[in-house]
């Protein structure tokens, strides 16, 4: 018997996720933002940094996890001497 496969919206709707919407942000090039609105009363979502220092190494780094309507927040470890900064940041959803 094959396997079942559930498209991203079957997940979601399973989940109690009506229509998420995020969006992120940095400020100064050193903290990471997200915020995400329709999650419905089950999910959580929290903000992703992947962070670079003055030699190329990549970090990634996670926020706290929070509700629904919510904003997570992290800053890249080491930026108060100016020698790691912000590459990208994303966002995670949990159900």
């Amino acid at each position: 018997m094959g396997a079942s496969l559930m498209t991203p919206s079957a997940v979601a709707a399973e989940s109690g996720i009506q229509s998420a919407d995020c969006n992120t942000w940095s400020k100064r090039g050193t903290t990471g933002y997200a915020y995400c609105s329709g999650l419905g009363t089950v999910a959580a979502h929290r903000v992703k940094i992947v962070c670079v220092d003055t030699r190329g190494v990549e970090s990634t780094f996670y926020g706290k996890w929070v509700g629904n309507a919510k904003t997570s927040s992290r800053k890249c470890p080491g930026t108060a001497d100016g020698r790691v900064g912000i590459l990208r940041v994303g966002s995670q959803i949990q159900d």
